[in-house]
Parts: structure tokens; sequence; C-alpha cells
């Protein structure tokens, strides 16, 4: 796919007034050509578009045609392909803003795309936007930021992610080795036929005993993809959240992403030695927590 460098010229609050939109429902789902045919525009051709067709449609204002028809032109007319996925990303299309931020040569500007389409629950940007933090690319460097966002992907059912939880929870570069964890996301990875996750399988296997390796086997097989989640308390976030508050102190136990008596405790430990009023999580203590990680890093 032809990438893009300073074509797109989405402005700040464009991202955040959308972002603010999807999250709070506000959005909508919107009508596309899939669905139900534009008015003026014969039906039978919905079935195959031609580019003309696709054109026809998406100028009559169909969503899901301007981005079928931004898809369409990305190898042939960059400049229309992002004129077309940006108008139907600004609508709502959490796919176009997933394709916006592949087609970016800027990984910063990739990293706006990403955070768009992740806040309207789109389960590739927010495997990409693990990858980001994980590895500072077009944002700072923040691994258990990361491997929060990788967490979402996993649970959605996105093998490269589930992977990427094994292959993180095996080492150390979010707190200590959970090797009886990484085991779980790798052999849900294997169902899923990722190609890597059976080499890793057995690596793993050898640091565990064949008791925790056992109940290993029977989580992953006893295991369902679950609903794409942005909520604050999902079991990603408190992950984070405990990891952060381990790493400045405060003794939760393992980062297992399991709310409970320790967990609560530390947060309004935390707020109160931060000074922010009420309790509980929220995005204003997730900010801050994320702030005094990064300069412990």
């Amino acid at each position: 796919m032809m990438k893009v460098s300073g074509v797109s010229q989405i402005a700040w609050w464009g991202v955040a007034l959308m972002s603010a939109l999807v999250l709070s429902g506000c959005a909508g789902n919107p009508k596309t050509h899939k669905n139900q045919a534009s008015q003026g525009i014969e039906a039978e051709a919905a079935s195959s578009p031609s580019l003309e067709t696709l054109r026809a449609y998406a100028e009559s204002g169909d969503i899901g045609a301007q981005f079928d028809l931004g898809l369409s032109l990305a190898e042939s007319n960059a400049k229309d392909a992002v004129k077309w996925l940006e108008s139907a990303a600004m609508q709502g299309f959490g796919a176009a803003a997933y394709e916006l931020g592949q087609l970016q040569d800027d990984p910063k500007r990739a990293v706006e795309w990403y955070s768009m389409a992740a806040a309207m629950d789109h389960v590739g940007a927010k495997f990409e936007l693990g990858n980001a933090y994980m590895h500072g690319r077009g944002t700072a460097k923040e691994p258990a930021w990361g491997l929060m966002w990788y967490e979402r992907a996993a649970r959605a059912g996105r093998a490269d992610a589930q992977f990427a939880m094994g292959e993180v929870m095996a080492g150390t570069a979010v707190g200590p080795a959970q090797p009886d964890e990484a085991l779980v996301w790798l052999l849900i990875a294997d169902q899923n036929k990722h190609v890597d996750a059976a080499a890793l399988i057995e690596a793993v296997k050898t640091r565990l005993t064949p008791e925790l390796i056992g109940t290993a086997e029977q989580r992953a097989a006893a295991w369902t993809d679950q609903p794409a989640s942005n909520g604050v308390y999902d079991r990603a976030v408190l992950r984070f959240t405990q990891y952060a508050l381990n790493r400045l102190g405060y003794d939760v136990g393992p980062a297992d992403g399991l709310s409970g008596d320790r967990t609560e405790t530390a947060i309004a430990a935390f707020r109160a030695k931060e000074g922010i009023g009420g309790d509980g999580l929220n995005g204003r203590v997730l900010d801050l927590l994320r702030e005094r990680v990064s300069v412990l890093n």
C-alpha cells in the first residue's frame, strides 16, 4: 500500500472531537452502501461496484463507499485516497482511521490516526498502538501502556496481539516475568494459528512445573474472545494501574488485572498523595500514573 507524507492535514481538534463523540456514544452507527443503497443509484451495482459506481456512492455521501473508494485508490492516487478515507473517518468510520494510520510515513501521524480508530474500538488500531508505545514509534516509549493496548486487542481476538502478550509477559520489559500468564496467551495465539507461537510455547514450558502447564492449558482451552472495550476499569487498564502503582511503591501484589482491596486501597492512597478529590480510577488518575512512571523510566 502506497505511503503518504504531508498529504493529510487533519487538525488535532478534529481528532479530539471525534474521539469524544465516539467515547460518549454520540457518533452513532454510520449508514453505508454495504447495508443500504444510496438514493438515486441502482441497487444492483452494490454487490460488485466498479470504481465509477463507488465514486458515485461516495459523492452521494455514503460513508462505506468513501472508505472502499479510498482503499481502491490507495495504490494509484494517494491524495484522493486520503481525501475519501478522511471523510469516512471524520464521520465515525473506525476502519478508515486505521487505514490512514497504515498509509503514513510519519509515525507520529500514524499514532494520531490509530488513536482515533482505537477510540472507535478498531482492534487492529489497538494492536498498532501497542507496538507504538512498546517500542517508542511515533510517541514516547511506555512499555506498560503498550501492553495495555496489546491486551485490549488480544482479548478481542487478535492473534498477533495475543502472541505479543505472551512474548512480553515471558520477559521483564513490563515488571517481573509471568511465564504462567505468558503461556496462556501463547497457547491462545497458537489456537488462532499464529505461526511463531509454537516455538515460544516450548521455551516457556521449560520454566514451569507440570501443574502450572496444565492449568495454563485448561485456561487456554476455555478461552473465548471478548467484546472490544475502552473502559477505564477493563482488565487491561487495571493491569497497567497495578504495574504503575507497584513501580511507585504501592504494594498491590501481582499485576493481574483483577481489582481487589489492595488495588483499591493503593488507588485511594495515590489520589490522596496527588491531591485528587473523589475516589476510584478515572482518566485523570491514569494520566498521572503514566506521568509518574515515565519519570522513573
